[in-house]
């Protein structure tokens, strides 16, 4: 029976590493990222050490030389102070005046209309992001269709350009997690809250944001739990259903074995299916256990975890495998192939890649994946029509879950004082490996291009810093001694 049990463990934790490690495996020749040529490499440590002392501008200089601006990206006008009176704002009264009387009129055109271009050519003017953010609550239709590229779709993400703008406003960011609770994203509202009492602890509203914050962990627990103890009466019924319908007594018996392993919760039932994968790596020889290797990765990973909003306890497996890929598991595991160090130009690049697995546990993608699985795969007994809408149903989970740990990485990175596009420049790098390919609905990940795209303009809409700390260094250093133990590809 322990068999077994192992086996179904390691098979749910394959459902999760085919569907949240970072991209597909790349053939040994892929074309590494900007920042690869020698010449790069020297001015780049320079960059570092003047970055080090301190020197920031001067490190920039240096930094720009290798870092060229993003394709057809323009100047960004730095952003003023925010404006709260209309009178004050020098402009863009007309948009306001015309949104105004279409509210009072119920013209929904010409309260979105002018609403987002003052928005846009008016950043500064906070009331306009208020206003918006309340009418697209109202009508989520409306903005759903009428949003063109780039335009926020709902009143969540008008809150989120919001408080990337402004984010230190407590208004804003409140109401952003009032949102979030409405549509019961009580992790996303945990988080969000969480954030702001790690950047901002000097804060006189810190304390008030971290009992938030604690607040809707537990209720984002307090619902995965609800819905695992449903899928248990599910489970029950369909399992007999399906007993009943194919002459198989036993069919029922993997569903109710997985709802039992996820109600342990995530941090237990990651730390067993990590268990599993540990001691069959170590049983292939697959491991790594050079100290100064496992110090290097848990040392980037350790300038990421405090702005993840989740107090897990985090453990990092480095394992001899030329792909360039990783994975996590829920709770906080988190499995790096050794071609992930080797074809990585620099600690910010790795850190991307790390920032985008840890998001996925901080996301509890990995639980919830499992979760949705199993609901589907139950159906799918007794209905195989489900099996294709399962199929969709999961893609379309997967492609969301990638795009947020693509965004919450790339916010995390930024804060932690890498360069905000480590993990862009690696997509740079795994687009020209891959082609122009467009993501498809059955894809599990969006496409390496469409990728760059928005993270490029997450970074340029936000003024994320693009000249941070690279670690160029200190990475060749960890890559020569690695190649010292595992053969190359």
């Amino acid at each position: 029976m322990k068999l077994f049990r192992n086996l179904g463990l390691l098979m749910l934790g394959m459902t999760i590493f085919l569907s949240l490690t970072l991209v597909f495996p790349l053939s040994p020749n892929y074309s590494q990222s900007p920042l690869s040529t020698d010449n790069c490499f020297k001015i780049l440590a320079q960059a570092d050490e003047l970055f080090l002392a301190g020197q920031k501008e001067d490190a920039k200089a240096l930094y720009r030389e290798c870092k060229p601006d993003f394709p057809a990206q323009s100047a960004v006008a730095e952003i003023p102070e925010p404006v709260y009176k209309i009178e004050e704002l020098g402009g863009g009264q007309r948009f306001w005046s015309q949104a105004q009387d279409g509210m009072q009129r119920n013209l929904d055109s010409k309260i979105y209309f002018n609403l987002v271009p003052l928005i846009q050519n008016y950043p500064q003017f906070v009331p306009a992001y208020e206003m918006l953010a309340k009418f697209c609550q109202k009508e989520a239709e409306f903005c759903e269709k009428s949003a063109k590229e780039g335009q926020p779709k709902n009143a969540v993400e008008v809150l989120e350009q919001a408080t990337e703008t402004f984010p230190d406003d407590t208004v804003l960011l409140r109401a952003k997690i009032d949102l979030m609770v409405e549509s019961e994203q009580f992790l996303e509202a945990s988080i969000a809250a969480r954030q702001f009492t790690l950047v901002y602890s000097d804060s006189p509203e810190a304390s008030e944001f971290e009992k938030l914050a604690d607040k809707y962990l537990a209720a984002f627990k307090n619902n995965i739990n609800e819905k695992l103890i449903g899928q248990t009466v599910v489970s029950v019924l369909v399992g007999a259903g399906g007993a009943i319908l194919n002459n198989d007594p036993y069919q029922g018996l993997s569903g109710l074995q997985t709802v039992a392993m996820l109600l342990k919760g995530e941090k237990g039932f990651g730390a067993e299916v990590a268990g599993l994968y540990s001691n069959q790596y170590q049983g292939n020889g697959q491991l790594v256990d050079d100290p100064e290797v496992l110090k290097y990765v848990q040392g980037l990973a350790g300038r990421l975890t405090p702005y993840m909003g989740r107090n897990f306890d985090y453990e990092y497996y480095v394992v001899k495998d030329n792909n360039l890929n990783a994975f996590a598991l829920p709770g906080g595991k988190i499995f790096v192939n050794t071609g992930a160090i080797l074809k990585t130009q620099s600690e910010a690049e790795l850190a991307g890649l790390l920032a985008h697995e840890i998001s996925h546990a901080a996301l509890s993608h990995g639980f919830q994946k499992v979760a949705q699985a199993n609901l589907l795969g139950n159906f799918e007994q007794i209905i195989p029509v489900i099996n294709r809408l399962s199929a969709l149903v999961n893609a379309q989970f997967s492609q969301y879950s990638e795009r947020q740990a693509d965004i919450l990485g790339t916010r995390v990175l930024a804060l932690s004082g890498y360069s905000a596009d480590g993990m862009r420049n690696l997509m740079v790098a795994i687009k020209k490996e891959s082609g122009d390919r467009k993501t498809s609905y059955l894809d599990s990940h969006p496409a390496p291009g469409d990728r760059v795209q928005y993270l490029e303009k997450m970074i340029q809409d936000y003024k994320y810093n693009r000249y941070g700390y690279e670690g160029v260094k200190s990475h060749k250093a960890i890559q020569d001694r690695l190649l010292g133990s595992v053969p190359a590809s």
